[in-house]
């Protein structure tokens, strides 16, 4: 029941603060104005996702004190969470080179993996490999590649939004089927619950994209 919670507060605060960066890009003039290359065709305030992040973030020491999740996958969310989240704001108030975006998102991908203790050895047919360095090699190109994969989803109405809360209820359900003593699945329904408040706004029309 306390879960339930969460998620109505997380869903609520990230509702409550993507409707503040709405009003406060606007403000500031932080608009994405459609190009040739674009998606969309009406200019729409950016900058929501600060929203998700804040929201999910907020209720991870929720969880820990709760004893639903362990010390490690706390600080490895937040570690990695706070720094994408703080290089994608101050790159949409100016623009911060690719070099210097990439390297904080391999910091934040080897920090995840730090914490988590690497990529786990792959068992298939009997057998399990341990891949060692190249296994934390390969998971960090793969984070920082679905990082920036994701973000040519957003500026399309709805779209980036619906994908996250399909992806996480799908994880959700493959990891209550494998482990369904584990609270693991709690994570990405959480982050489903923060994705969904800020859907709200960017539903077609978008008022406002990630």
């Amino acid at each position: 029941m306390i879960f339930l919670w969460f998620l109505l507060l997380t869903s609520a605060v990230s509702w409550g603060l993507t409707g503040f960066l709405r009003r406060y890009a606007l403000a500031r003039n932080l608009i994405d104005v459609p190009n040739e290359r674009s998606s969309h065709s009406t200019p729409t305030p950016r900058g929501g996702g600060v929203a998700i992040v804040t929201a999910f973030l907020a209720a991870l020491p929720l969880l820990n004190r709760f004893d639903l999740l362990a010390n490690p996958v706390c600080l490895a969310l937040w570690g990695a969470g706070c720094a994408v989240a703080v290089t994608g704001f101050l790159d949409d108030h100016g623009h911060i080179a690719a070099r210097w975006r990439l390297l904080v998102h391999f910091g934040a991908a080897a920090w995840g993996l730090y914490w988590l203790g690497g990529f786990p050895p792959v068992s298939a047919f009997g057998y399990s490999l341990d891949l060692g360095w190249f296994g934390y090699a390969f998971a960090a190109v793969y984070v920082v590649w679905l990082l920036n994969l994701y973000n040519f989803m957003d500026g399309i109405d709805g779209l980036a939004g619906i994908e996250a809360i399909t992806v996480c209820c799908g994880g959700a359900l493959m990891v209550w089927l494998v482990a369904p003593d584990s609270t693991a699945w709690m994570l990405p329904v959480l982050l489903a619950s923060a994705v969904l408040g800020f859907l709200v706004w960017n539903f077609p029309p978008a008022r406002i994209f990630m």
